[in-house]
């Protein structure tokens, strides 16, 4: 049970974060670009690294979560 609301709990942490970035990042987008590389200017959103953190760490998380449930079962830990 508590696995379940710790899950739920980082998943609404990572949506909102993520529309929180996004947000921010179309507002800074209507900004004048300096010196902006070519494909942060193309990709703004596949190319910010924080987006692909957000976007990469749930699926980590729950692979981790995986391999340490398929230890457990098998009495490897």
């Amino acid at each position: 049970m508590i696995y379940t609301i710790l899950i739920i709990i980082a998943v609404i942490a990572c949506a909102i974060s993520v529309f929180m970035s996004v947000s921010i990042m179309r507002e800074q987008a209507k900004h004048s670009k300096d010196h902006i590389h070519p494909t942060v200017a193309k990709h703004p959103l596949m190319a910010n690294a924080i987006v692909i953190l957000y976007l990469a760490f749930p699926i980590l998380v729950l692979i981790g979560g995986l391999l340490w449930w398929y230890m457990d079962v098998k009495g490897l830990t």
